[in-house]
């Protein structure tokens, strides 16, 4: 015998008729002469390893069966053995594989009995959500002293998270017409207070208003550096969007602050910047640009840097234009996007009473909401049900525009009897 039975008198119960420090001292007797080979002392204390209830199918007496197959008492081993299956042993692994050469005859015919012994779990857990490895997300927000000021600008918020985003969209591309100058500060106050002054910014501008306008009414944005093919030669290989996450769409979708447009597919669903990378001809492009100009401003998904990290699966070319370093914190091989309904499921609690906990990453995200069968109950724990039979829930974030896309946790409960 080696760790697992040290493994199991430190994970075991007390759960026998023996007082619990007899218990103790008994098992402590019993494993040096199951240990030691010490065959007659160990059958010696079959009398009592009886009363060990918790492990005498489990270990006590097959150890014994074993004991008494090296006396010389074969039939005293076989019944010790059988007594052992009838009462459920299921782990002959716990002697090395000794049961199997001692009963090399029998064994056939024993092992489907010991096999089958083992029990289906009376609690299993059969979905859950389970959160994917993703980068940390940094958003592009204005400075906190500053946020109440950009609010009052504001245009009034939507009924949801996407018709909030269309209304900001349509109202920074309105705000001043395109320019090549910038701003040394990307502060969204500044660039509003000097256009209210006539002057006017570029695709950087546009963005830095849009993604902290964004973020100001809690709708998590980053801003997006796009490329061009080539992006470390020639000029004008650059162009500069928000990407912004939309609760109940469930995805990143690209708004171009500057022409006040979108991306989607076949069926109108909003693309953000992974999705049109991967695709080799431009979609659908929704707001100001003709089908030609939709072409020419797809090219710059060829490269892209978000807020915190800048992505390439192949090589990459660190210059733009020549002219200077692209700068960022992170160069990754996959951008492994922030998916912000993802949800990581945790246990505790005890065998009466399990409990099983959430946990969101969105940055917006104001709670858990667990759908139930006849109602929703806004908690981040439960416990679970034990009646016998299948359960399933959805759990949601909870955001300020309602809540994100609902995942699956289920679970069987089966009876004992």
């Amino acid at each position: 015998m080696g760790g697992p039975v040290d493994d199991q008198r430190a994970t075991a119960g007390h759960r026998a008729e023996l007082p619990p420090r007899e218990l103790a001292q008994l098992r402590l007797r019993a494993e040096e002469r199951l240990r030691a080979g010490r065959h007659q002392e160990l059958l010696g204390l079959v009398p009592e390893l009886r009363g060990d209830t918790e492990w005498w199918a489990h270990l006590w007496a097959p150890g014994a069966a074993l004991a008494a197959a090296r006396l010389g008492s074969p039939s005293d081993a076989l019944a010790l053995l059988e007594e052992a299956i009838a009462g459920g042993f299921s782990q002959p692994e716990l002697f090395d594989g000794e049961l199997e050469k001692v009963f090399a005859t029998e064994w056939p015919a024993l092992g489907g009995r010991v096999l089958g012994n083992v029990p289906l779990p009376s609690l299993e857990l059969t979905d859950w959500p389970d959160a994917p490895p993703m980068l940390p997300l940094e958003l592009y927000t204005i400075a906190p002293d500053r946020l109440s000021g950009l609010l009052e600008r504001l245009p009034s918020a939507g009924t949801s998270a996407w018709a909030t985003a269309l209304g900001l969209l349509q109202w920074v591309h309105k705000s001043w017409q395109h320019a090549n100058d910038h701003v040394n500060d990307p502060d969204a106050l500044t660039v509003l207070e000097r256009v209210d002054a006539g002057e006017r910014f570029a695709c950087v501008e546009y963005s830095v208003v849009l993604s902290q306008a964004l973020n100001a009414v809690r709708i998590p944005a980053r801003r997006v550096d796009l490329r061009q093919p080539a992006h470390h030669t020639g000029v004008g290989r650059g162009h500069v969007v928000s990407e912004a996450w939309i609760d109940e769409l469930d995805r990143w979708v690209v708004l171009d602050g500057q022409n006040g447009s979108y991306w989607a597919d076949d069926t109108g669903q909003p693309l953000g910047v992974q999705e049109l990378q991967a695709l080799d001809s431009p979609p659908r492009c929704i707001g100001s640009l003709s089908q030609s100009q939709a072409a020419e401003w797809f090219r710059y998904f060829a490269s892209a840097t978000t807020t915190g990290v800048t992505w390439a699966a192949g090589s990459f070319a660190p210059l733009f234009q020549g002219a200077r370093v692209i700068q960022t914190p992170h160069l990754a091989r996959q951008s492994n996007y922030p998916q912000l309904s993802a949800l990581r499921t945790g246990l505790d609690g005890t065998v009466t009473r399990p409990v099983v906990r959430f946990e969101h990453f969105h940055p917006y995200g104001v709670g858990i909401r667990l759908h139930l069968s006849d109602r929703a109950v806004d908690a981040d724990e439960w416990a679970l049900d034990l009646t016998p039979g299948r359960h399933e829930l959805a759990v949601a974030v909870v955001t300020p525009y309602g809540q994100t896309a609902p995942q699956r946790f289920s679970y069987v409960v089966r009876s004992s009897a």
